[in-house]
């Protein structure tokens, strides 16, 4: 064979070589990128599987919560009927007793007009004191004759705070409704079943006369009676 076409052939069979080649690498860049694609597409599947699984599980959680959260409510509304009720039987029978010491105590005291040594010609129960229209306040008890006012007040349990309610609040509006007994001298009391330690220092201190019922009886305690 010649060199020239010798030379030819050579060229050829490199060119189709090199486009072998070239078709090969393409084949296989193919395959890669084929590859490539089912694996992103495998990932996205299951990064979609584990984003639906979330969601589910997060939607179970939330119904959950939901029920919980009802169930609480529903409970929390029992237990505020529960109590309401409580308080509203506690409160009744408190309020029966401070009747029984209030009516105890009238009855008492009615009987010979007497209170701290002093002789009353009128007694009276509930005795209202109004300042405008929409503030009445009563007197569980008020005793007078020509030159002196008694005001009474009656608890079941007497608490400090009854002393300072009957110095500040009752006493005070008593003055003001009333300008006829501005002459008058006043002396305070306070009864009732039981007394708490403090309010028996509190009446003491500021001269109010106590009244313990004891029975059918009641004792008086008024050494220190001041004049207001």
């Amino acid at each position: 064979m010649k060199k020239k076409n010798m030379r030819a052939y050579t060229y050829k069979m490199l060119m189709r070589s090199i486009k072998k080649s070239r078709e090969e690498s393409r084949e296989e860049l193919r395959e890669e990128m084929k590859k490539r694609a089912a694996e992103r597409a495998a990932e996205d599947a299951k990064r979609k599987a584990e984003a639906e699984k979330r969601a589910i599980e997060d939607a179970k959680r939330d119904a959950k919560r939901d029920a919980d959260t009802e169930k609480l409510r529903i409970t929390l509304n029992e237990l505020s009927i529960l109590v309401k009720n409580v308080c509203k039987e506690v409160g009744g029978i408190g309020e029966a007793n401070g009747d029984a010491a209030e009516e105890t105590i009238y009855n008492i005291l009615e009987k010979d007009k007497t209170f701290c040594g002093v002789k009353f010609d009128d007694i009276r129960k509930n005795f209202p004191v109004m300042l405008g229209i929409d503030t009445l306040t009563e007197l569980d008890v008020l005793m007078v004759n020509g030159d002196t006012v008694s005001i009474i007040e009656i608890k079941h349990k007497v608490e400090r705070k009854d002393i300072n309610n009957l110095i500040h609040d009752k006493l005070t509006k008593f003055r003001r409704c009333y300008p006829q007994y501005d002459n008058y001298k006043i002396i305070l009391g306070i009864g009732g079943f039981s007394f708490h330690k403090s309010a028996v220092t509190e009446a003491s201190n500021n001269g109010i006369g106590i009244i313990k019922v004891r029975g059918e009886k009641i004792e008086e305690h008024t050494e220190n009676i001041k004049i207001y």
